[in-house]
């Protein structure tokens, strides 16, 4: 049987837990919940402290999951976005993390996505990027410029 933890171990947890990575107040309500943690007003008390220290940014979350999705992961913005939506977190961050990534990883990514399969298979190409999270026009754009290969160039 598991032990129950007391409301002082459950903070020195969530502490270290916000420590070792960044993460967003929802997954946090969700490890308070894995903890035992199920008084809302107790999870609040947790959060607002982790807040209040630092520990919790919502706008540092954003960017660092940015990157991290686009440099290793290769997830284009769409995809990115509605991850980012579905741990709730405000819209401002969302898009200006959006913004600020790097162009030439955001580039390197769609570049691998589109490389995954040859030039002849374009459908699947296409695809493949769209499930990716990059956006159709960006697809077209990058296989319709000098990336794409010497056969879909010729009439």
């Amino acid at each position: 049987m598991k032990r129950t933890l007391t409301p002082e171990e459950i903070e020195q947890r969530a502490c270290a837990y916000c420590a070792q990575a960044e993460h967003c107040e929802q997954e946090i309500r969700e490890k308070l919940w894995q903890w035992g943690c199920s008084d809302t007003a107790e999870q609040q008390k947790i959060i607002d402290l982790l807040l209040q220290e630092d520990y919790i940014n919502d706008e540092r979350y954003c960017r660092a999951y940015c990157h991290d999705k686009v440099a290793y992961q290769g997830w284009g913005r769409v995809k990115i976005r509605m991850m980012l939506q579905s741990k709730r977190l405000p819209g401002h961050f969302v898009e200006k993390a959006l913004q600020d990534i790097s162009a030439a990883d955001y580039k390197k990514a769609l570049a691998k996505a589109v490389g995954k399969y040859s030039a002849e298979e374009r459908e699947r190409t296409i695809r493949f990027a769209l499930q990716r999270g990059f956006e159709y026009n960006e697809i077209l754009e990058f296989l319709s410029s000098d990336h794409s290969s010497p056969l879909e160039s010729e009439p």
